[in-house]
């Protein structure tokens, strides 16, 4: 038990959802701040050493202890030279998730739909992050742009022969092109930050997602998105949704996981849709409602958890 219980209010005073946090000392390093906002959702873990952790997520696992373990995972278990996450089988990531909850416990049962996808978007994140500032030691140490000048200088935590395959993927057209083409387009296409609204009193109900997605990303009275990359977006969740759920099967208002595949992970501590102007809140509680947590889950949710 721990012996310095500190109240955080969840929102504002009298709010449903205010639940007392426990840390190990006032003043923890691994405490976020008490004030809430709009745009976040919260979820609690319990480490292993009693401390509950109140994460306030923007589609991220912000305290640092629990950010770098699922980067000290990651590494640990790269099974080739892969340098994206969705390049990991799905039972190498059943048993990261699994070892994660050995350390850190979601405390609530109905959070882990939503936490899982949250975690999924911290490995993406923190996987991408960690190769890109491979990539970039690398290039500053020889002086060199070329990758396969790059291949004594790997990270420590990565293979020599992994490293050596990416480098040689890096440096082929493919990879050139699709770098140069994304550097273009975060010059270039300004519109990415157009945003549209649309009045939602006409369906007389709240908007599912996507329809909120469309209303705020295509132009009013067309049916053209603002930019490219929104039609790409939509499209490509669309397609995952109708693969990933049979026909005439209940579909969940927001598969987090699929819009975070589809919008291509965080971008700048952000996924793309849900912006600033956008309380992601009840779309992301009434989806973890609405979909059932994992199988492996449930072995985690009977851990006693010490409050």
């Amino acid at each position: 038990f721990c012996k310095d219980c500190l109240p955080v209010h969840v929102g504002r005073p009298g709010d449903r959802d205010c639940l007392p946090v426990h840390v190990d000392r006032p003043g923890d390093k691994d405490r976020l701040p008490d004030h809430a906002s709009n745009g976040t959702f919260p979820f609690f873990l319990t480490t292993s050493s009693c401390t509950k952790l109140m994460c306030k997520c923007k589609r991220k696992i912000d305290p640092g202890s629990a950010s770098r373990y699922i980067t000290t995972l990651v590494h640990a278990h790269i099974l080739g030279p892969v340098d994206a996450w969705r390049e990991f089988p799905v039972p190498v990531r059943d048993l990261l998730f699994d070892m994660f909850t050995r350390r850190y416990a979601f405390t609530r049962p109905e959070d882990l739909p939503r936490a899982r996808a949250v975690w999924e978007s911290t490995a993406q994140t923190n996987l991408r992050k960690s190769m890109y500032e491979a990539r970039d030691k690398a290039m500053k140490t020889t002086g060199n742009r070329d990758p396969m000048a790059w291949l004594d200088y790997g990270p420590v935590w990565l293979w020599r022969d992994y490293w050596e395959s990416l480098c040689d993927r890096w440096a082929t057209g493919p990879w050139q092109e699709r770098s140069q083409a994304a550097k273009c387009n975060r010059s270039t296409h300004p519109e990415k930050n157009v945003h549209t609204s649309g009045s939602h009193h006409e369906l007389e109900r709240v908007p599912t997602f996507r329809e909120l997605f469309d209303r705020t990303h295509k132009r009013k009275g067309t049916d053209d998105y603002v930019s490219e990359s929104a039609r790409t977006i939509a499209e490509t969740y669309d397609r995952t949704m109708a693969d990933r759920y049979a026909e005439g099967t209940p579909q969940p208002d927001l598969d987090p996981e699929a819009w975070v595949d589809a919008a291509g992970g965080l971008r700048k501590g952000r996924v793309y849709g849900f912006g600033n102007n956008l309380d992601t809140t009840p779309v992301l509680s009434s989806n973890a409602s609405s979909v059932a947590p994992p199988a492996y889950a449930s072995s985690s949710a009977r851990r006693p958890i010490v409050v």
